[in-house]
């Protein structure tokens, strides 16, 4: 009998391995990833190697499927390029990253027209062209089928109230993700019912108000709050949005002051389990003390970079019993939240009468603080009455399973004696260090 070493011929890349195991080999060598290399440089040289890799190569459809591409004038090479990839995807649905950010720009864009002749295959869209350009796009209204993921930006500095009929995107029967990156929401018709997923857009606190009053079904949102809409006058609804889950609250480098005491006045989210405020750097006021206090299914709770104040953060975890993470970050530059006060109230007293039911967040698995030297030693405490605790006894609280520390100078040999006993009652922990990277201990 023939071996096995024998019988592959050594005179083709891929031996004798049949066609249909190729063609999944292929797919494997392209990962997730959207961009050039990904999508155009790897199908070519597989369909370069041999006369066998190429026929395979273009007879996988769905390594065809993907394009990420830059816009450039002339298109004729582009367009060619762009063509070759809609015949050899097939039927497939496309995932279709382009990006048009060198001049000249104009209205429309050659490739642009090449791939709106294949928009019933449009799955996965990003598009990021100058404004000028999106009205071109007018042709796929009614021809997105498959269309379920949608982003779209611009690099142009357009105004918060500019309103306008592009109603390309309005009719899209699956499409349940929309990110829009420097546009008013105002400009496109969206549907906004059908939606479940909003990774970030830029908006006031109207439009925000408004988008939750009507995308019903939105599970996760992320807005930018780049400040107030004064179009329209000062709207005091009152928001129940029962189905958001995860919701991220942002403000652009450029003015971090934004005042959202309106907002969180407004809303009441019973579902909502992950909270994120990152770059908020006005007054949280009671307001926001009031809007936890709204939260009851809360499970993570993540400050990044924010200007609320230490027993503010006190008074709202008392409202907080199911939190379960609580992560806590700020600048150096910046007034800490993380302080003696606030650790003093996390810290588990086991002997107290606030211990029958007025201790805050009696579930906290995961801790991330920022702290300094002067509070190092009480973090300690805090952490230790949260760590050694006795599971067979009622009453204690969880014990904390992951701490990551972010140091904002150097806590000493003692405290760091102090964690390395601390990990084992089994808590992992780790020290971010913003020179050396994460340091676990």
């Amino acid at each position: 009998m023939m071996s096995f070493d024998a019988s592959i011929d050594v005179t083709i890349p891929s031996g004798r391995l049949p066609t249909e195991l190729l063609s999944e080999i292929f797919l494997h060598c392209v990962d997730g990833v959207m961009d050039t290399c990904n999508t155009i440089t790897i199908p070519l040289l597989l369909s370069k190697i041999c006369s066998r890799w190429r026929d395979t190569a273009i007879s996988t459809p769905r390594l065809w499927s993907r394009l990420f591409i830059q816009l450039v004038s002339p298109a004729n090479s582009q367009v060619e390029l762009v063509n070759t990839w809609l015949t050899r995807s097939g039927g497939c649905p496309l995932t279709i990253y382009v990006f048009w950010e060198e001049p000249p720009f104009l209205p429309s864009h050659p490739v642009l027209n090449a791939l709106m002749e294949q928009s019933l295959r449009w799955q996965v869209v990003f598009c990021y062209l100058p404004s000028a350009a999106f009205p071109s796009l007018s042709r796929v209204r009614n021809r997105l089928p498959l269309l379920t993921e949608l982003s779209l930006g611009t690099d142009d500095d357009l105004p918060l109230t500019a309103n306008g009929t592009l109603n390309m995107f309005e009719i899209a029967p699956r499409l349940t993700q929309i990110e829009c990156v420097n546009f008013a929401r105002t400009i496109f018709n969206f549907p906004w019912s059908q939606l479940s997923i909003i990774p970030m857009m830029a908006v006031s606190i109207e439009d925000s108000v408004d988008i939750l009053r009507q995308a019903t079904n939105l599970e996760q949102g992320g807005f930018i709050f780049v400040g107030s809409n004064q179009r329209y006058p000062v709207r005091n609804w009152k928001v129940q949005h029962n189905r958001l889950r995860y919701f991220t609250i942002m403000t652009p480098p450029w003015n971090e002051t934004v005042d959202l005491r309106r907002l969180f006045s407004q809303l009441t989210l019973p579902s909502l389990e992950n909270l994120t405020i990152c770059n908020l750097k006005s007054p949280f006021s009671a307001e926001f003390v009031q809007f936890l206090s709204r939260l009851k299914s809360l499970r993570t709770l993540h400050l990044r970079k924010t200007a609320l104040v230490d027993n503010q953060l006190v008074q709202g975890l008392k409202h907080l019993p199911s939190l379960t993470s609580l992560i806590v970050h700020s600048s150096p530059q910046d007034t800490p939240t993380v302080t003696g006060i606030l650790l003093a109230a996390l810290t588990w007293k086991f002997f107290s009468d606030d211990s029958k039911g007025l201790m805050l967040v009696p579930k906290l698995k995961k801790l991330e603080l920022t702290i300094n030297r002067n509070v190092a030693q009480q973090f300690i405490d805090m952490v230790e009455s949260r760590v050694m605790v006795n599971d067979e006894i009622g009453g204690n609280p969880a014990r904390l399973e992951a701490i990551r520390v972010r140091p904002t100078e150097e806590l000493g040999e003692e405290i760091l004696c102090q964690l390395v006993l601390l990990r084992e009652w089994g808590t992992a922990i780790a020290i971010e260090d913003l020179e050396k990277g994460i340091t676990t201990i």
